[in-house]
Formats: structure tokens, sequence, C-alpha cells
């Protein structure tokens, strides 16, 4: 066992290698003026999505976001027609976010219900009287709506500091890995 990470957050490290062949279900996004849906937005695509929780500190989030759009050309041309990301909030927020922070290029995905983000198992409840819910990190490769490959943050369970994670949720994991160096 690791002396840093109890062996629940190893189990789940091992976990999230068996999301790869997942097929995502159908399931509606509210955009700007508009509905889309899941299957338009990955069939006979490759893709690439990831998620940050809005729970981390917002310039250390922000920072993430910009390495994926200043890494977004070197990701599509390693064969990913888009790069998207979904966060537990409505389009207009999200696009008021991505405008202050000068992202233009990467798509927004709002999940503001956590439909989604519930359905790939990303979203655990802390209060279900209360409907508190936190999500957590991930990113994934999707190819014609089947996970190809999944990364997702470990978390150190026995540390209670805010920085207890191993963040594998980096435009640098994703690019090692359609290099085909991972």
């Amino acid at each position: 066992m690791s002396p840093y990470y109890d062996e629940h957050s190893l189990n789940r490290l091992k976990m999230t290698k068996m999301k790869s062949g997942f097929r995502l279900n159908e399931m509606n996004f509210s955009l700007d003026n508009f509905s889309q849906n899941s299957k338009k937005i990955f069939e006979k695509k490759r893709v690439t999505l990831f998620s940050i929780s809005q729970n981390l500190i917002s310039e250390k989030t922000d920072y993430l976001i910009k390495n994926f759009e200043n890494n977004y050309d070197s990701i599509k041309k390693l064969g990913i027609h888009e790069i998207y990301y979904c966060g537990l909030e409505n389009f207009i927020n999200l696009k008021k976010r991505f405008n202050k922070i000068k992202i233009n290029k990467i798509k927004i995905l709002p999940d503001e219900k956590g439909v989604f983000a519930e359905h790939l198992g990303m979203l655990t409840f802390q209060s279900k009287e209360n409907k508190k819910y936190q999500d957590k990190n991930y990113m994934a490769i999707i190819t014609d709506g089947i996970i190809e490959k999944w990364w997702e943050d470990i978390y150190n369970l026995k540390n209670t500091d805010k920085d207890s994670h191993i963040n594998v949720i980096k435009a640098e994991n994703c690019l090692e890995y359609l290099h085909g160096a991972e």
C-alpha cells in the first residue's frame, strides 16, 4: 500500500481503468438558446472531454483550463475533432467565466443539474437532504460515444489538506496518450 494514499484511494485508481469501453447515454445539454443532444456531440467523432471542480482554487482551475486552451491545436492535430469542458454550471455562467479568462477555442458543455457527472459516476452527494453535491475532476477521450481513455484525480482520504490529491487532469496527459507514449 502507498504510504501517502489509503486503500480506498488506491482502489479508486484501479477502478478508473474500468470506465474505458463505457458507452455514454443520450442526454441533452442546454446551450446558449438551444438544446444539444449528446449523440450529436459525440457520434462519429473523437473528442477530449474534461471537467475541473469549481471547488478548486479559482486561479488553479483557470490555469488548468488555460493549459487546455494553449494546447488546443496540438491536441486536435493528434486526431481529436473537438475539446469540451463540462462544468456544473449553466451555459451563461460558464461562458462569462471563459470570456473572463480568455478561453475561445474550447467548447462548453453545461451540466447544471449534474446529470452527466452523475452518469459518469463523478458526482457525490455530501448531503442528500440539502441536495449538496461535489463533482470530481475527470478527463476522457471519447470515440463515437464510447470512452476510449479515462483519467480521474485521486484524493487522499486520510489527509484533510485541500491540496491532498493527485492531479492528472492535464493537457500534457492527454497529449502523452495521443502520442502513444502512455
